[in-house]
């Protein structure tokens, strides 16, 4: 048994006994069926899937030589750590001026790839939920609809502020000019912002062949997570129902757009993703609860994993310092 495995085992076992609705022959009952090899797999399936979101951004990049998948997804996992810490898009910039200094290219760029890149995982989340709402017959849990109401406007609207921004970067930098390129020591912001327009253009005019790729990564990737979730499902002896799977991480997903300018609002996700495996997937709640537990398990390995790249950044960056003082 791997030490994730485990450890996650154990973090089950706390969980469930800390939840006044779950009886000890529940938690001995999940502990007693559980598959250490299916969650092993689970677990690789949804860390494979960071790498095929770490394909979409660079399938969105304009300057693309030379750009590593393994590295990008490093860097990739970096933002996922600071978007857990700090509103907005924190983890995006941090992981865009990584990305500037890793592979030589525009953070500018780099950024602007990786917004359009979110976007478009987010509304193939956002469609595959509208289509399973309305194609099946799964009971979907009334406050769900409002949730759902206000996911679909935050990525509607978001879509529409980075297509004008896209299509019109007079925008973005007029803007600029008119506050903070009036301000002496935000001069230098300004013309970051002034690249970033010219970034986001270039991103927009890739063409749909490139949108194409982007949103084939990003079903991959979607793919592998219920994929792996799934088997993870399995591995503690729950059956899942498909569509209902499939219907509470595409709504969890698209969602999280909500949430993100919250950090440590994940707990409004969990409670809302193990509800979701409740009244669309048809598990009990004690398995609900476990699959939930995983799934924020492997997210939380997701971010020790950014905090590991993000040091060895430092170090690295460090040590060239030390060689151009040197």
């Amino acid at each position: 048994m791997s030490v994730a495995v485990l450890f996650a085992l154990l973090g089950l076992v706390v969980f469930a006994a800390a939840s006044s609705d779950l009886t000890e022959a529940a938690v001995r009952a999940i502990w007693r069926r559980s598959d250490p090899r299916a969650l092993v797999i689970a677990f690789a399936m949804m860390t494979t899937g960071l790498c095929f979101l770490a394909l979409r951004w660079r399938a969105m990049m304009t300057e693309r030589d030379g750009v590593a998948v393994l590295p990008l997804t490093g860097l990739l996992v970096v933002g996922t750590l600071l978007n857990y810490a700090l509103p907005g898009p924190v983890g995006e910039f941090a992981a865009a001026a990584l990305a500037g200094r890793r592979f030589g290219i525009r953070p500018e760029m780099a950024f602007a790839a990786g917004i359009h890149a979110r976007f478009i995982g987010l509304a193939l989340a956002g469609a595959c939920s509208a289509v399973l709402f309305a194609t099946t017959d799964m009971p979907v849990p009334d406050g769900i609809h409002g949730w759902i109401g206000v996911a679909t406007l935050a990525i509607g609207g978001g879509a529409v502020a980075l297509g004008v921004l896209s299509a019109y970067p007079a925008v973005l930098r007029e803007g600029s000019a008119r506050t903070i390129g009036r301000i002496p020591p935000l001069r230098g912001l300004h013309a970051s912002v002034e690249r970033l327009a010219a970034s986001l253009q270039a991103v927009g005019r890739l063409g749909p062949r490139r949108y194409a790729w982007g949103a084939l990564w990003a079903i991959c990737g979607h793919s592998a997570v219920v994929g792996g979730i799934a088997v993870a499902a399995v591995g503690l002896g729950a059956h899942p129902d498909p569509a209902g799977l499939a219907f509470t991480y595409t709504v969890s997903t698209a969602g999280a757009i909500v949430l993100f300018a919250f950090p440590g609002s994940q707990l409004g996700w969990d409670a809302m993703f193990a509800s979701l495996l409740v009244a669309t997937a048809g598990l009990s709640l004690p398995d609900a609860l476990a699959i939930t537990l995983l799934v924020r398990v492997h997210q939380l390995f997701t971010v020790l994993l950014g905090g590991v790249v993000l040091l060895r950044a430092a170090s690295e960056r460090t040590d060239d310092t030390g060689a151009l003082i040197g």
